[in-house]
């Protein structure tokens, strides 16, 4: 049984499909992107995995849980994580703040203990210690006390990773993570998400548009055109489709 199995998923804004009958399906620990021209509907796939947006048709599952019946709270307690095109940190709380708010996904300490912060609950201690686990395994520790606000944007997409780490995901959902970053920074990223990958023993769903990037991490590729699957396959597969030739690869991103 897939890890994600989406199936003749389908969402409409009026008269406009974002998402056409889209089927395909992730093995746990595959490293799998999900590639299109813009509007092609990949983050409109994000946000309904995430229960942002509801699905008019179509199902979708996570280790054979229904996500379309869970609230959107539900799935990152089930071991769903994603990133955001753009970055969501709070830039007035520390490094180790922005961490411990992914963090909290896992917490049982209820309402209450969440809203009121007593330093000393032992739930707390936990939260801060998952936090600062996951920036030493970053190298970001030392950042811990610093605040988000003026630190490198590359730096932030660091930080960003690992508040997703944080709420302790299965499935990490990676929304161009490269955009806005250097040719470096993109380099670094790939070696950061090989890392994460092994390190966390993560499944990882990516959309991106570099596609060398996409093409040397991952292990299988979908194809998406204006809402629709056009290909699936390895990336030698993928690169020597004529359909993918014409839809995405010959199209200025």
């Amino acid at each position: 049984m897939p890890l994600l199995d989406i199936q003749s998923v389908g969402v409409h804004f009026g008269g406009v499909s974002a998402l056409d009958g889209l089927s395909f399906s992730i093995d746990e620990g595959q490293l799998a992107a999900l590639i299109g021209p813009n509007g092609a509907g990949k983050t409109t796939l994000f946000n309904v995995v995430s229960r942002i947006y509801d699905a008019d048709e179509g199902s979708v599952t996570f280790d054979g849980e229904d996500l379309l019946a869970l609230p959107a709270y539900r799935i990152a307690e089930l071991g769903v994580g994603r990133t955001f095109q753009n970055l969501a940190l709070v830039p007035g709380l520390s490094v180790l703040e922005n961490v411990i708010v992914g963090a909290h996904s896992r917490s049982t300490g209820g309402f209450w203990t969440a809203a009121l912060r007593f330093p000393q609950l032992a739930e707390e201690r936990r939260l801060v210690a998952r936090a600062m686990e996951v920036l030493e395994r970053l190298g970001l520790a030392d950042l811990a006390q610093r605040p988000c606000a003026g630190l490198p944007f590359g730096t932030l997409k660091r930080i960003e990773f690992a508040r997703a780490l944080a709420g302790e995901p299965r499935l990490l959902m990676l929304d161009e993570p490269a955009s806005g970053l250097t040719h470096g920074e993109v380099d670094e990223l790939g070696d950061l998400i090989r890392q994460i990958r092994t390190e966390f023993d993560l499944t990882v769903l990516l959309v991106e548009h570099h596609m060398s990037m996409v093409m040397a991490l991952s292990e299988k590729i979908v194809v998406m055109d204006l809402g629709s699957k056009i290909a699936e396959g390895s990336p030698a597969e993928i690169r020597d489709n004529p359909a993918v030739i014409s839809a995405y690869l010959g199209a200025s991103t």
